[in-house]
């Protein structure tokens, strides 16, 4: 298991590396994705205990070398791990690993990755990771309740670059590199477990408006939401979610938003801080039934990895259509159709007043309650149609 580490302290080294600077010819850019979760089973293979490829797009150090030489370079660094469960800092290595012999940095620059540091052919790292912490993430990892994931905790990397050119067969220092803004590079390891809607609640939930109001609870960066309709031919919220266009999608980004995790359909497209709408809002209407899915949106390494998802049935009530319902239960209760109303209580119907016909010719469900009160003993069969 010690690629693990390596790929969390090592890889670390391009990580806040923003920018650097040599007389206007020697620059460090990195490229980084920020991780919401850390799963040892995404990044590493378990089997051979190697690191699983990283794309340079999502973690990498690209050093720019615009003179017409080849630059050598000295790299340093010291690492060091405070887990959440007992906030002790503890450095990763028994000594301060550093560059055994300058690396090249040819004209145009070269790409820096995490793994370099130990499978580049110019490139060698001296390290030893100290036995007693490699141990204790090892067994941390590997503890089934912990699901594969690395300790959440904070992990801190200080790094120190030279650059410099070799005279008569001698590496001689040029100047120090300067890592702006700081050498001093914090990242903090989280594993977020939590994204879970609380309204709806359940499924069926009925709303009074047409504006319906979701709510949640979450401990990921971002959640997503989005909204389906449920036509009655649909047999499940999943057929739903596949066979149908989204009627609204909405991200919302948990730094940017304020912690926010109440939010109202939208009547226009305009988000607001951290809330970012992709598609729709179409409207909703009365009697309908929509589905909401609420994805709690993980990432390793800039890699999506499965989100943590929740989906709710829900409703917009239909005043009109609760008088229906109510004047159904009553028509049809106790009589030979008493079958009628056991489903409509079974199934939580709602009638939808916005399609009644008759022989085509649309009703208002006054119309058909007062046919059905005129004409209930003349009422011989009574189905239910999707």
């Amino acid at each position: 298991m010690k690629t693990i580490y390596r790929l969390l302290v090592l890889g670390l080294i391009s990580v806040g590396l923003i920018q650097t600077s040599q007389a206007q010819s020697f620059t460090a850019t990195a490229v980084y994705v920020d991780a919401d979760i850390i799963n040892a089973t995404t990044i590493v293979d378990p089997l051979a205990e190697t690191i699983k490829d990283v794309p340079a797009s999502n973690f990498s150090l690209i050093i720019n070398n615009s003179t017409m030489d080849t630059i050598w370079v000295n790299m340093q660094l010291k690492a060091f791990v405070t887990l959440d469960e007992d906030r002790v800092k503890k450095s990763i290595f028994t000594e301060d690993p550093y560059t055994e012999a300058p690396f090249p940095v040819p004209p145009g620059g070269r790409l820096f990755r995490s793994t370099d540091a130990t499978n580049s052919p110019d490139m060698k790292f001296h390290y030893q990771i100290d036995d007693a912490v490699k141990t204790e993430l090892k067994n941390k990892v590997t503890d089934p309740a912990s699901g594969g994931r690395v300790p959440s905790g904070t992990y801190e990397v200080t790094i120190a670059m030279q650059a410099g050119k070799y005279i008569g067969g001698q590496w001689t220092k040029t100047g120090d590199i300067t890592i702006t803004p700081t050498s001093d590079i914090t990242i903090r390891v989280t594993n977020p477990t939590t994204a879970t809607l609380i309204l709806p609640d359940q499924n069926g939930y009925v709303y009074p408006s047409p504006f319906p109001q979701f709510q949640w609870s979450y401990d990921v960066r971002s959640v997503t939401i989005s909204v389906y309709e449920k036509r009655p031919e649909q047999q499940s919220l999943e057929d739903a979610i596949s066979s149908s266009s989204p009627y609204l999608v909405a991200n919302i980004d948990r730094q940017l938003s304020g912690n926010l995790s109440i939010f109202t359909y939208p009547q226009t497209n305009v988000g607001g801080p951290g809330i970012t709408i992709s598609e729709g809002p179409r409207p909703l209407e009365r009697g309908k039934m929509y589905v909401v899915v609420l994805d709690g949106n993980r990432t390793a390494f800039g890699t999506q990895v499965e989100p943590l998802r929740t989906i709710r049935s829900f409703t917009i009530s239909d005043p009109d259509g609760e008088l229906l319902k109510n004047m159904l239960q009553t028509v049809f209760s106790g009589g030979p159709f008493q079958n009628v109303v056991n489903i409509i209580q079974d199934q939580k119907l709602s009638p939808n007043t916005s399609r009644i016909t008759l022989n085509g010719v649309p009703l208002s469900s006054q119309e058909l309650q007062v046919l059905l009160n005129q004409n209930k003993n003349k009422i011989k069969s009574i189905h239910f149609e999707e």
